[in-house]
């Protein structure tokens, strides 16, 4: 299971771009159907998609994901915080991911994305040009796998959150 923080549209091509060819499925909001060319791709590889209205499918997404991770093979990504932070600050976690990980009894690996949100602000349609208003580049951090098995959800969740805060600029950690 991998586990980031969101904080832009960008996300989703740094998260894959750090995993590479790695068998993975990201866990997504099923708005995304309504970008035509994205919509193909998501259904095309069996993207986890879930309506955050509705119970049954946030249940199925559950079910899909532990299947994935359990007997499968598949690495499932998710976003910590459920959407995408307006102002990059790391914001509190949803603990579905987590709990995801510990019913298949799967490691969790923290990604911390730095700086996406320069690169294209949640507002924007296309990305940002480089370099064009002085920011800095994205980065992605692949953290240390931290083992679900034995440990409480808030554990775990609190192990990822201090891992991602650790790797993250001073001007996205939270105000604790």
């Amino acid at each position: 299971m991998f586990v980031a923080n969101h904080t832009s549209f960008m996300d989703i091509y740094y998260v894959a771009k750090a995993l590479g060819f790695r068998n993975y499925n990201f866990v997504a909001k099923k708005e995304l159907l309504k970008v035509p060319i994205l919509a193909r791709a998501m259904k095309t590889s069996h993207h986890i998609l879930l309506d955050r209205d509705d119970r049954r499918s946030q249940l199925n997404a559950f079910k899909r994901g532990v299947k994935g991770l359990k007997t499968d093979g598949m690495n499932v990504v998710t976003f910590a915080e459920g959407t995408r932070s307006p102002d990059g600050v790391l914001r509190d976690f949803k603990k579905g991911a987590f709990k995801m990980a510990q019913s298949a009894g799967a490691p969790v690996v923290p990604l911390s994305i730095a700086y996406a949100q320069d690169v294209q602000p949640t507002k924007y349609i296309f990305p940002k040009r480089p370099g064009r208003f002085g920011k800095r580049k994205a980065k992605i951090v692949v953290g240390t796998p931290v083992e679900t098995v034995g440990k409480s959800d808030e554990e775990v969740v609190q192990e990822i959150r201090k891992n991602m805060i650790e790797k993250l600029p001073e001007s996205q950690r939270p105000v604790e």
